[in-house]
């Protein structure tokens, strides 16, 4: 009986990747064909409501994909794998989009990844670091496909505090400024 929740667990899983991993490792597909590796205190899957939860530790790994939280829930449906909840103190999901770039952190309280949208929402003390850029705020959203940003403060003012604001660390770009400075006829 445990071997066979196992199996249903890994298949579960695999397809969950297989469905989740594509927009995520565009320019690594050798990510789909690693092999998922999960490591967790506690798994539960129940095959009739489509949940797969792990507590303690959770650390899911496939190829240059990473992710870690104290709770993963998976959600599943005909269809396959419609959403992935990673809570944390905080979660953290890592990946490197693409060979010769740097791999992107993204952290959040609760990290909620829609699998058909292909996009991620960090919630509460959000931040997303892609290559040299950095932005924090209450939630991130983060379209992996498109790779776009959108910050938010706090949206619930507090009366007894400034509410959190949107920070964002953006570096300049290298290749503009040592033109620049190469050609005199530029200035």
């Amino acid at each position: 009986m445990i071997r066979l929740k196992l199996i249903k667990v890994c298949g579960l899983l695999t397809a969950f990747f297989c469905v989740a991993t594509p927009s995520i490792s565009n320019a690594l597909p050798d990510d789909r064909n690693q092999p998922i590796h999960i490591t967790s205190d506690t798994a539960e899957v129940d095959d009739k409501t489509g949940l797969s939860i792990y507590r303690g530790k959770v650390k899911i790994i496939q190829g240059t994909i990473n992710l870690v939280a104290d709770q993963v829930t998976i959600h599943s449906d005909n269809q396959g794998i419609s959403k992935l909840v990673a809570i944390g103190a905080p979660a953290h999901f890592q990946q490197l989009p693409e060979i010769e770039k740097t791999i992107t952190h993204a952290f959040g309280n609760t990290i909620e990844y829609f699998v058909s949208e292909e996009r991620i929402e960090l919630k509460k003390q959000a931040k997303l670091e892609q290559e040299q850029n950095v932005f924090t705020g209450e939630r991130i959203d983060y379209d992996i496909k498109r790779r776009v940003v959108n910050a938010y403060g706090d949206q619930q003012p507090n009366s007894s505090a400034t509410p959190p604001r949107v920070n964002l660390i953006i570096q300049p770009n290298k290749t503009n400024n040592s033109a620049t400075k190469d050609n005199p006829a530029n200035e």
